[in-house]
């Protein structure tokens, strides 16, 4: 393909791509065999296409995105863009670059202006079994975990966000225009800064951990609850509707957007909860007097079945595996692990 050919050795050179020329690799990489063969160009020729002033990138993969991103705004001008097609676009990368745990979505305008702070709404959903790098408009970019939804307004006088799940955010400060994360049981006001929010509409306790700078905890009325200094963890049960804020360890509440879970002085009913996210698993422990047992453990590149095993020379228990099971609808429900006493 001559024209594809022309735009790698633009991109080899440093000469600029046209709009013309995101429009043609777009289209062009709408299959898998395409894909592979653009990936294997941009490996080849990484030292001098990474280096480019107009493409700020740190691996190949990036670049993938960068393209579908700026195809999506071209496109935006004439028609709208659905949120579904990106997200389906996304995680097809994801499976041919073999990296089912991190997803990354550029959902940033690709030009060299300041942010404009008109008004624009975005989507992501983070697959199950991945970690999602988003990057939104206003320069803020963050992580989200599996299984979670995030969806960001931005509009005059504010940046809004709607979480229902996992997601660490490092928000570009703006001290004009204040970002609010808005969950089920409680509201993050900041201008700027780097802080954890967990969530899940289905969990009775919720948690914000703030790492750098400072944040206003709000109730769903916009009433004051607390200012979080660093290393502060807030605290919320809705069993009670109450809240509590004290300090936290930072490792144990972020290492998740490194793929990392650590797990200290966790009760086996704790980790397990951990562990259900993680590997997006279901688990039963069959025996009530082992949920408070002490677990203690660091988990970084280890399949489920590893975990599992070395969690049974540990400690008096045993496991098995049961696999997904065909439902009524054509699909399947997820793999479930069931925990019982070996003595």
């Amino acid at each position: 393909m001559i024209q594809f050919d022309q735009i790698i050795e633009k991109l080899r050179t440093r000469v600029p791509l046209s709009d013309d020329d995101y429009q043609l690799l777009y289209n062009y990489l709408q299959t898998e065999e395409h894909e592979q063969t653009f990936k294997k160009e941009l490996e080849n020729h990484w030292d001098e296409v990474s280096s480019r002033d107009d493409l700020v990138l740190n691996e190949p993969d990036e670049l993938y995105y960068k393209i579908f991103y700026k195809a999506q705004e071209l496109e935006r001008k004439t028609k709208k863009v659905s949120t579904r097609s990106i997200g389906q676009w996304v995680q097809r990368i994801a499976a041919i670059l073999l990296i089912p745990l991190m997803v990354v979505v550029a959902l940033y305008y690709f030009n060299q202006e300041a942010p404009s702070m008109a008004q624009s709404s975005i989507t992501v959903e983070s697959p199950q079994n991945s970690r999602t790098r988003f990057f939104l408009p206003d320069g803020s970019s963050g992580w989200l975990q599996a299984g979670s939804v995030l969806e960001y307004l931005q509009a005059d006088g504010l940046r809004a966000v709607d979480l229902k799940g996992e997601a660490f955010f490092e928000v570009a400060k703006d001290e004009s225009h204040p970002f609010v994360v808005s969950t089920h049981s409680f509201k993050v006001k900041v201008l700027g800064t780097r802080f954890n929010v967990e969530a899940f509409e289905a969990e009775d306790v919720s948690r914000v951990f703030l790492e750098e700078g400072s944040v206003e905890m709000l109730g769903n009325n916009n009433e004051h609850q607390a200012v979080l200094q660093p290393g502060q963890e807030y605290t919320y049960s809705s069993l009670g509707n109450t809240f509590k804020v004290a300090q936290a360890i930072a490792e144990e509440q972020i290492s998740w957007t490194k793929g990392i879970l650590v797990l200290k002085n966790k009760s086996l009913l704790d980790a397990a909860m951990e562990l259900e996210k993680f590997y997006n698993v279901d688990i039963e422990i069959a025996d009530k007097e082992l949920e408070a047992l002490p677990v203690y453990a660091k988990i970084e590149n280890e399949r489920l079945e590893e975990v599992l095993e070395i969690t049974r020379l540990i400690l008096p228990i045993k496991y098995k595996i049961e696999h997904p099971k065909r439902l009524k609808d054509g699909s399947f429900s997820k793999r479930k692990v069931v925990i019982s006493s070996n003595q």
